[in-house]
């Protein structure tokens, strides 16, 4: 028998009515999308294996792809060469990063870690040059969802204002940052030790579930 619940869709670790309270914080800010916005489909067959599923997102050289996935659809939109709107209550959601440079690709971005825990979605899949990883939130996630919704609570129009005083044309990333640092990431001092200890650190210091699948199904990632 095909289960009613496919893999490739995550399951709410807590009571979704209890999680939906968790995310009043963000104000429901959680689709950003572009006005005409163009969406196509791929069809995912009943029973397809969850990584023969997220072989299907798109990704491209020089743009990035996103969207989210349902039990029979992936639906996307090309995106911009650095940045993707999304519709992140969704429960299962993806964007590409470009495959220009294999090597940066290959890695997420601080704006992917933090749009992971300040947004709603469940599901996070992020489609690199040679690898795919699917994040997904954990109960113990929640925790650090919540210590990022008081120290928005106490905190963010402040910091919003100096950033954007100090260094307007790059306020978000600097917020971003200041953000992040709060809760506890480190940035590694080389894209290499990115590279090497980014699952890792997502496990240890967020506790979110990291799996990583190579985009080739004949390698095996870690």
């Amino acid at each position: 028998m095909v289960s009613l619940d496919p893999q490739h869709l995550p399951k709410c670790p807590i009571n979704p009515e209890r999680y939906d309270r968790l995310y009043a914080f963000n104000q429901g800010l959680d689709d950003q999308m572009p006005d005409a916005a163009e969406w196509r489909e791929i069809r995912i067959k009943t029973g397809q294996p969850e990584e023969e599923v997220y072989r299907l997102l798109p990704s491209a050289a020089d743009f990035e792809c996103s969207g989210y996935l349902t039990k029979s659809l992936v639906r996307y939109i090309q995106a911009a060469s650095s940045s993707a709107g999304m519709m992140m209550a969704k429960p299962c959601t993806f964007h590409s990063h470009p495959t220009r440079n294999p090597y940066l690709a290959d890695v997420p971005s601080l704006q992917d870690i933090h749009s992971f825990l300040f947004y709603r979605h469940l599901r996070s899949v992020t489609v690199g040059a040679t690898k795919i990883w699917v994040w997904d939130k954990t109960r113990a996630t929640l925790g650090t969802v919540r210590k990022l919704a008081e120290w928005m609570n106490a905190n963010h129009f402040r910091v919003v204002n100096h950033w954007m005083r100090k260094d307007f044309a790059n306020w978000q990333t600097m917020y971003v940052q200041t953000v992040m640092k709060h809760l506890g990431w480190v940035w590694p001092d080389t894209i290499e030790e990115m590279d090497a200890q980014w699952p890792r650190m997502l496990r240890k210091v967020f506790k979110i579930k990291v799996r990583i699948f190579s985009r080739d199904p004949g390698v095996t990632a870690r």
